[in-house]
Formats: C-alpha cells, structure tokens, sequence
C-alpha cells in the first residue's frame, strides 16, 4: 500500500485473521459491496431468538484511511490485472470494458460517491417485477440514506468545473443541479455507526480512494454496523464455485492469498450463501458452479448492462477549470485552488416523452493518482481515428508533462474537463467464462455485440462535443468508442448478469435475490444481493438503489428467520 500515514484515523481494522475462521457459517456473504455490507450489517444486528453466525469473504485487501494510491506508478502497482490484491479492477473486453473496485468495501472505495434516486419509468422497462418500483423501494432508499448520508455540495462554494457545465445549460436554457453525494462536509463525532469522520478538504481524489476519511464509503458505515455485531470479515478470500453439501447448505470453495505471490484453497460451509461480489464476479461464481453442476436458470449470464455509461473529455480550453485533484499534500500548489469531489452536479437530458432517451451529463474532477497519465493520454487521443499527426500530439503531450508542475494555471490538464454520462441502454451484454489451455476454470466476458452501436450513444456524443464548444475546447470522444471505429464502451456502473424474474424462463433470481434452478425450484439457502440482479440500466449512478433493493432483502430475510 502507498500513502500518507499521518493522515490515518484512529479506526480499528475490521478484517479477522484467516486462521481464526470457523468450519462453518449460518451466512457466508461473498464480497463486501454495497449488498454484501448491508446483508451482513442486517443480518448481524438482527433481533433473532438465535443470533445468526455471518462471515463476510472479501477478495481485495483491507485499505485503511490514509493508505490509497495517490502516484500515477503506485495506481499501476494496484491494478488488479498485475496484482492480484490490487484496488483497481479494470476488466477490458472487445465490446465493454469494465471498471470496479477489489478491496474492503468494494467499489464504494473508488466510485463518484453520486446517489440518487432514478425516475419511476426506469422501472417500467423490461424485466422488472410489478412489485419492484419506486414506490415500493422508496422506504428502502429512505433507510439506505439514513446510513450513508448523501447531502448536496454546498451551495456556497462554487467550482469552476460546475460554472463550465453551466456554460452549456445555459445555451440550452436549461439548469444544473447539485446532486447528492455520499460525502462528509462538517466535523462529525459520530457519523451514525460509532465513527467520527473529518470535513471533506476538497482534494479531487474521490475515485482513487479517499486519503482523509470524509468520503462515506461502506467501510466507514456498514462494514463497521457488521463488526460491531459480531460479523467476521475476511479478505483476501476469492470464491471461485459452490456446491451444494449433502444434507443440506453449501460447500464453499475458493483462494485465500496470504499475499499477491501466495496463496492456498479452501473450503467453508455454510447454511446460507449470499452471492454481493457484483454483477461480473456474482455471475461468475454462479456460472462456474454451472460447469460443477449446479442447476441453475439458463438466464445467468443475461441482460449485462453497462448503464448507459458513456465519456467524453473537453480538452485544453482556454478556461482555466481547477481540476486537478491534490489529496493529502496541502503544501500542493493544487491545494490552493482545491476541485472538490469528483462529481458535483450534472445536467439533465430530458428531451423526449420516452425515459429511455433521458441522459445524465456530470462533472469530473481529476484524481492525483491520474494526473501523469492524462497528461500524456490527453493529447494522443485526440482525433477519431487516434492516428494521424502522431509526432504532434506527443510532442503536445511532451510539452504538457515538462511543466514544472501539472498545476500550472497554463497546462492542458488544468483546462480540461472529463464528463460521465449515464443514461438507458438495451441490458443485452451476456456475460461468459472464457476458457483456454492455461485457465480452464475460465475468466469473465462480457459478449454484447453492436453494444456502442445504440443510435443514443451518438446522441451523447454530438452533445458532449457541443460542451467542448461552449467552452472553446478541443474534444476528445470516449476513448474505447472512437478508437479505430470499434464503437466499444467503458463502464464504472456493471449491473445485471444474474437479472430479476418472475421465474427461471425470465430471470436468475427472484425479486428477493434468491437463485432458481433450472427446472423453476429455488435453490435452498442461495441468492444474489448486489447490481448483478438489477435487470436494466437505471439512468443515473445506481448505488443507492443496489442499496434500497439490499435493504429490502434483508428486512425479508429477517423476517423469514424470525417466523423461523
């Protein structure tokens, strides 16, 4: 781990050593997400006439506050593809390349910290139960917020970066809004879960990990709820299949890593398994276990949606756009024009009846750990076909990575603005192990032909290019979707693969995450709670709904338990 020590708080570290781990478990929970924590949360602190054993299973490794990257070499040194416990997982596939988080607390860790609620017509569309709506979900949005406590930016301190986005609101006689992020923005003795968390400093670095403690990630709220009520948690343990264990429950296997070169298989029982390792690895587990011979729905592997994510960069403008993100060097020349959290604020597309054509626009501040690597990716990518004038564009490159600082007023990276887009896609991606002579367990990938091909993602296009004009600036397309015409995409924001159904011809699982098999059974002490269940893009940044759907299926579960 690479960081600033002196900036660590006090907290306990929640994860158990290994060899203190039981045989068996009433619920072993796979992965520590947003439906992992909030599962074990529940579970654990359940009034049950008896208390239920949970273990939570984590692959990444524990990231104390103060501990994240925050070099561009010690983001390399972290990229799971190299290691193994690394906190960047960035899957890259032909068609969508997939970004998430490996670590204690999941994506929660490196997201934009966005949640909101999306419009009642998200799930209207195609594979969501009648009994599964706003409506229905509103208490448990209402409960999920009570924990993670979303509040807006405060209104009194404006960034440069959301003024830019207003630029084009206003061309378009339109208005940004502040959106709620799950950010702390005054001291606080007790955020709820017996923690105290420092005010947001404004650093940028959001998306790398949170140096100061005042992003309210699960680690700092229900992963400390699960503790605190007696549940283990163990990482560096990567579920790799299950099977059902004679008698009755499960039969755990997976990896433990002692370290990124050293590891040892195990197995564990357990009573109950709860699959929240998110959309590719839930599906994953479930698909390998297929191959084991576990019967479940021919719908595992369906309706992988990239949630309409799409991007798009303005590029050295002549407005100078405080981007750069400092973390926790406030002798940083960043420090003095600090860029806020990631995402503050966004513009909302609503220019048709039909909700599926709705589009987000949001704002994105520049973390430090990524400062180097834009700089030189910056340049080389502008143009379509990412060629032509080459020997340019390097020595633009070149030119902007020899200022004497990245913070300089007059460096491309400082008037450049990168954009996320959320928005509706058609959820057609299938989601397949990839087999070959050196891996024939298989790794995940997501197959979705023609998926960049949806005319909305030229909609979105033409309309970030019109931001980069309204701002007289260069405009550099969504990288993966222009490179050579391939039209493929990125998205922070997988969901699906294990999607919601009346019944095994429709869905994996029910509205309560638990796993049909294939003859329209469910299979006994199994379900999926994290984003691999949601069986649609949902338009906006969908970590507040995965959290009201894990809420409501705990309160469900708790409910069964206690009628016993």
């Amino acid at each position: 781990m690479e960081g600033n020590e002196s900036m660590e708080l006090n907290l306990p570290v929640l994860s158990s050593n290994w060899p203190d781990r039981k045989t068996g478990y009433d619920f072993v929970i796979v992965g520590s997400g947003y439906g992992g924590s909030i599962m074990a949360a529940r579970l654990a602190s359940a009034a049950l006439p008896r208390k239920p054993s949970v273990c939570i299973l984590e692959r990444g490794q524990e990231w104390p506050v103060g501990s994240f990257p925050d070099t561009f070499a010690g983001f390399l040194g972290n990229a799971r593809a190299a290691n193994p416990l690394g906190l960047y997982d960035v899957i890259a596939g032909k068609d969508i390349s997939i970004l998430k988080g490996n670590g204690l607390g999941g994506t929660s860790l490196i997201n934009a910290n966005v949640a909101i609620i999306p419009e009642e017509g998200a799930f209207r569309q195609a594979g969501w139960p009648d009994s599964v709506n706003r409506q229905t979900l509103m208490p448990y949005y209402r409960k999920a917020a009570g924990v993670l406590r979303p509040k807006t930016f405060p209104a009194g301190k404006p960034l440069l970066k959301r003024l830019a986005l207003e630029k084009r609101a206003q061309e378009l006689g339109m208005q940004t809004e502040l959106l709620d992020i799950v950010v702390t923005f005054e001291d606080t003795a007790d955020n709820g879960c017996g923690i105290s968390q420092p005010a947001c400093t404004l650093c940028g670095d959001c998306i790398t990990g949170c140096n100061v403690g005042s992003k309210n990630t699960l680690y700092m709220n229900y992963l400390r709820l699960a503790h605190a009520n007696g549940a283990q948690i163990f990482t560096q343990t990567e579920v790799t299949w299950l099977e059902p264990k004679a008698g009755g429950g499960w039969l755990v296997h997976g990896v433990y890593r002692a370290s990124r070169d050293q590891s040892e298989p195990f197995t564990l029982e357990a009573e109950n398994v709860i699959l929240s390792a998110g959309s590719i690895n839930s599906t994953e587990i479930l698909l390998r276990s297929a191959a084991h011979g576990l019967p479940v729905s021919l719908k595992v592997g369906t309706g992988f949606s990239g949630n309409g994510d799409f991007f798009g960069i303005t590029y050295d403008g002549p407005a100078y756009l405080q981007v750069l993100g400092f973390g926790t060097h406030p002798d940083s020349p960043g420090a003095a024009f600090p860029p806020g959290p990631t995402i503050t604020a966004a513009l909302r597309y609503d220019r048709d009846p039909q909700v599926t054509n709705h589009y987000l626009v949001e704002d994105v501040s520049f973390p430090s750990a990524l400062m180097r690597g834009g700089q030189l990716a910056f340049p080389m990518m502008l143009g379509k076909d990412f060629g032509g004038d080459l020997a340019g564009k390097l020595e633009r490159a070149l030119l902007d990575l020899s200022q004497a600082s990245p913070y300089a007023q007059h460096g491309a990276l400082n008037h450049s603005l990168v954009y996320l887009v959320t928005a509706f896609d058609n959820a057609q991606g299938q989601i397949e192990l990839k087999t070959s002579i050196c891996d024939p367990e298989g790794k995940p990938d997501v197959v979705w032909h023609g998926a960049g091909s949806e005319p909305l993602f030229a909609t979105i296009n033409d309309g970030l290019r019109e931001h980069a004009r309204a701002l007289s600036s260069r405009f550099i397309e969504n990288p993966p979707w222009a490179a050579l015409g391939l039209k493929g995409l990125m998205t922070a924001h997988p969901l699906g693969g294990c999607p919601i159904g009346e019944g095994p011809g429709s869905g994996a699982v029910n509205e309560f995450g638990e796993v049909f098999a294939n003859d329209g059974s469910l299979l006994k002490g199994l379900s999926v709670t994290d984003g691999a269940l949601v069986p649609s893009a949902l338009g906006v940044n969908p970590l507040l709904t995965i959290s009201a759907l894990a809420e409501r299926i705990a309160e469900h579960r708790i409910s069964e338990l206690a009628r016993g």
